[in-house]
């Protein structure tokens, strides 16, 4: 089946930049996305958008922590003894 999808430019590039890295084709790279994103029920699939779009508004917004500060911060919260 043949499905035409216009996407808006910041979505093909993020899809053409994971072909890039990966070296696999944007076509592969959409199909597990959406694989992926098909896997969730209905309230988790949404849940997980809303908290990617937080992500990504607090990251353009310059909100975000090294990943140092990341790793801190969760061995603090479960006791762990990670390294960045």
């Amino acid at each position: 089946m043949t499905i035409t999808l216009t996407l808006p430019p910041k979505i093909e590039a993020l899809l053409r930049q994971r072909a890039e890295s990966t070296g696999q084709d944007i076509t592969s790279i959409a199909l597990a996305v959406l694989a992926f994103g098909l896997s969730f029920d209905e309230s988790d699939f949404f849940e997980a958008l809303e908290g990617i779009q937080r992500g990504l508004d607090d990251f353009d917004q310059g909100q975000f922590s090294s990943m140092e500060e990341f790793v801190d911060r969760q061995n603090q919260k479960y006791g762990l003894s990670l390294k960045a």
